[in-house]
């Protein structure tokens, strides 16, 4: 009998999705394909190669089919799929873009990142979030500011195209409740850890429903990368379980 999903691992199950993802009429390969269990649910994301001649009317058809089709293996599943046109000359370029447009203040993320060749041309259509207590102006300002930042970025894009979305505002400075427990039970619980001297910082936003929290801890001067390593994956695994809504941790390990 096969192991139900929650027991098998998140390679196997990202198999599975790209064996049936590839099935998908007109997808002509997927890759960095990530499975991340957060709470009770799956997070996943994907990247699609797509012929470059399609329209992105097309695309977002297709990735709305890719998205269905995952959610008949992992039924509550958050999605997100990117899209690249086949033989683009530029490796994970929609990795690229999102680098740089996250980098952009104001940025509260981005998703959805599909990139087409049109007429012999990249062409790009992303979502970006911005705070939610933006004003109007602001969210142009900084949709204006990842456009710029995205065209002297020599990523050889023709045409950009960025959807404006609301986003819950940084849980420290604008959140009560959670996001100061959070933010407290971090401090205690790296006190576990004679290792660590300090939490310096902690950041904690969150994009659409998805909470993202990055620590920046500060080790011994001498401590061995991979022990480092070791603590801090302790750390973030107390932190899981305490807190499973919580959907992605970044830890930066620093010399005091």
């Amino acid at each position: 009998m096969p192991l139900p999903l929650v027991e098998r691992s998140e390679k196997e199950i990202a198999r599975m999705i790209k064996k049936r993802v590839d099935a998908v009429k007109d997808v002509r390969g997927s890759h960095q394909i990530t499975v991340r269990m957060s709470g009770k649910r799956f997070d996943i994301d994907m990247h699609l190669l797509l012929d470059s001649n399609l329209r992105f009317e097309d695309v977002h058809k297709i990735a709305s089919d890719v998205e269905r089709e995952v959610k008949k293996v992992l039924p509550n599943a958050r999605v997100t799929v990117h899209t690249e046109p086949l033989g683009s000359d530029k490796h994970d370029l929609g990795t690229i873009v999102k680098e740089i447009a996250e980098k952009v203040p104001g940025s509260r993320g981005v998703h959805d990142v599909h990139i087409q060749k049109i007429g012999g041309k990249l062409c790009l259509d992303l979502h970006l979030e911005v705070s939610a207590n933006s004003t109007l102006k602001q969210a142009h300002d900084i949709s204006d500011e990842v456009e710029r930042m995205l065209k002297v970025g020599d990523l050889n894009l023709s045409e950009i195209t960025i959807h404006i979305e609301t986003a819950s505002d940084m849980i420290s400075n604008e959140l009560k409740g959670d996001g100061n427990e959070l933010k407290w039970y971090i401090e205690h619980a790296a006190e576990h850890f004679p290792q660590i001297k300090a939490i310096s910082e902690v950041e904690m936003r969150k994009i659409g429903d998805k909470m993202h929290v990055v620590i920046q801890c500060l080790f011994e001067r001498n401590i061995a990368m991979k022990e480092a390593h070791e603590v801090s994956s302790h750390l973030e695994n107390m932190i899981r379980n305490a807190f499973p809504e919580v959907d992605r941790i970044d830890i930066h390990e620093e010399p005091a």
